[in-house]
């Protein structure tokens, strides 16, 4: 768990870091820098490893779901990718099988907020600087945050700009000083954008459930890979907005379709708790403890051929910090909590191809006949 929560926060450190990883043993951590950086990174990953380390000792991560699978996992020996391509840093493109299994795992996912009615939205791909900050994201991701900007309303500048960009090849080191003060971001995560509909206002214990599907930015340095790590992803959400018992009921319902879903789908993996990467800040470690402890965020963790694992989803229990935030209550009394369902689709994508491949006939027997598949 330590491991984990190390190399989530290591890439941070510094700009130079690249491919941190642990040996075998799990006790030495390597990474690649420049070799005159060597000794001051090495210095800031030690102390880091021995805060995280300290911090989670006495902590043992509680696992709701394991597959069968996961006991015994077998792996597809040549996933074709060819679907699959990069345009740029985090930006994937799908076509083929790779899409068709973005299209399969958007519209399951979907229905996971049928029992509930979950009413669909809609939300922008932008966000006010003034949303992310009442949801505290600046304080404790700050390093995710990709800026929305222009330039500035005035002829000179965007004269002088296109002048010098007249046959640049790409945005020059001056573009910055010309830019406007940024209002907006890209989104992060499109649950945000239902707590600030819901600003201000007064709602039922239990009765709003949206259902969204949006796309999201987060910027992950290094870490930065394949399908696993991208700055630009899809994320199916089913957001629930009410009372802290009802709230918690759905989410364990939630928890026990996932588990049947992995079963269904003979993947290996488990839904366990969990923590967000937060910023490698003096809080960050007590914040790390304190998801892992309470039980407040569990992810859907599927293995990899690699040894490693990705977090495809997550449910997560906000408590009423939204509630505060929005100035949202309940019709009976005191501040609105929420649940968020998500779902990670390219990571959905990735790791279904590298556990079943991409040859249907030897997928699950739920997914053959589902529409997407049908002309293959």
């Amino acid at each position: 768990m330590a491991r984990e929560e190390i190399l989530k926060q290591v890439a941070f450190l510094s700009q130079d870091i690249r491919a941190a990883r642990f040996d075998d043993t799990g006790e030495i951590i390597s990474f690649d820098a420049p070799e005159e950086h060597g000794a001051r990174i090495a210095a800031d990953v030690l102390g880091l490893a021995q805060r995280i380390q300290r911090a989670l000792r006495s902590l043992q991560r509680k696992v709701l779901v394991r597959t069968p699978e996961a006991d015994d996992p077998r792996f597809s020996a040549s996933p074709d990718f060819s679907g699959v391509h990069f345009l740029g840093t985090g930006q994937v493109a799908l076509e083929a099988v790779p899409l068709r299994l973005f299209r399969y795992f958007d519209r399951v996912f979907e229905k996971f907020g049928d029992p509930w009615k979950a009413r669909p939205l809609m939300t922008p791909t932008l966000i006010s600087d003034r949303v992310l900050a009442l949801c505290d994201y600046f304080r404790s991701f700050p390093q995710y945050v990709t800026f929305a900007s222009h330039l500035r309303e005035e002829v000179d500048v965007i004269d002088k700009f296109r002048a010098r960009h007249d046959t640049a090849p790409a945005i020059d080191d001056s573009a910055l000083a010309d830019m406007a003060r940024p209002e907006a971001c890209l989104s992060p995560a499109v649950c945000y954008h239902v707590y600030n509909l819901n600003r201000d206002r007064t709602i039922p214990d239990f009765g709003l459930t949206y259902g969204i599907c949006g796309k999201c930015f987060r910027f992950e340095s290094s870490n930065i890979s394949d399908m696993r790590r991208l700055w630009d992803f899809t994320m199916r959400e089913v957001v629930f907005l009410g009372a802290r018992v009802p709230l918690l009921e759905a989410r364990e319902r939630s928890i026990e379709m996932m588990g049947a879903f992995l079963h269904e789908h003979r993947l290996a993996g488990e839904i366990r708790t969990a923590s967000d990467p937060f910023f490698v800040a003096p809080d960050a470690v007590s914040k790390t403890y304190f998801q892992l402890s309470s039980d407040s965020k569990f992810e859907v963790s599927l293995l990899l051929p690699d040894g490693g694992r990705t977090a495809v989803g997550s449910h997560n229990y906000h408590s009423d910090f939204f509630g505060r935030a929005f100035h949202t209550d309940v019709e009976s009394g005191g501040p609105m909590h929420s649940v968020c369902v998500a779902f990670g689709l390219e990571r959905w994508v990735y790791a279904f191809m590298m556990q079943h491949g991409t040859d249907v006939a030897k997928w699950p027997d739920t997914m053959r006949d589902a529409p997407e598949f049908q002309s293959l």
